[in-house]
């Protein structure tokens, strides 16, 4: 399409034309007597719409610039939903996985209804913010008993478990991603577990591990 700011319109041929042309050949001419009745014609029908119709009642260009501007609007929403896809998809992008571990069940300390589970747990860094992620959960969200299923960080020596914090309950439905509490090293408190926890009240571990096991650097 040419840019309208630059064209410059050649009136050479429109120049001879005016030349050539003679006095005579500007007298009005009487246009044939079709046209009259023609244009009559429409005015009747005009003039008879009119006379059922309140003023003012014909908005076809108002129409037809509003039947213009609705897939217009509907282009523009949809270039919004592409921009936004994209800057999801690009927000994505900064995730980084820092270490991992595949879960285990110990047949000798951990509680049965654990036999069945699996998981893999992973550190990931996220805008900043440090995230236990669980990724292929197979875990038991049927029991037969008023509990829960809870994910633990826990720091351990070579006496045992040293200290522990909560990241939250497991939704069967929910979110599979977990804060890292503010103050606690996933270096130091570097053991996942998942347990069974009764609604008793107690904030504190139960002891009824399910799985178990040590981040190692990704």
């Amino acid at each position: 399409m040419a840019d309208e700011s630059t064209f410059e319109p050649d009136f050479t041929d429109i120049e001879a034309l005016l030349r050539e042309l003679d006095p005579a050949d500007l007298d009005p001419v009487a246009p044939p007597a079709h046209v009259w009745a023609g244009i009559g014609a429409e005015l009747g029908d005009e003039l008879e719409r009119s006379d059922r119709e309140p003023v003012g009642a014909s908005v076809v260009p108002l129409r037809a610039r509003r039947s213009l501007m609705v897939p217009l609007l509907a282009a523009a929403a949809a270039v919004v939903v592409v921009v936004a896809g994209v800057a999801v998809v690009r927000s994505g992008d900064d995730t980084t996985t820092l270490a991992s571990v595949d879960l285990a069940y110990d047949d000798a300390t951990f509680d049965p209804a654990g036999a069945t589970s699996s998981a893999t747990a992973l550190l990931v860094e996220h805008d900043g913010t440090e995230l236990i992620e669980l990724d292929d959960a197979v875990l038991p969200f049927d029991l037969d008993e008023d509990a829960d299923l809870e994910l633990w960080l826990i720091q351990v020596d070579d006496t045992g478990i040293v200290d522990l914090v909560s990241l939250g309950d497991i939704d069967p439905e929910g979110d599979r991603s977990f804060a890292v509490p503010a103050g606690y090293d996933p270096a130091v408190y570097s053991v996942v577990d998942i347990s069974i926890e009764p609604r008793d009240g107690d904030a504190s571990h139960s002891g009824r591990s399910i799985l178990r096991g040590g981040l190692a650097d990704a």
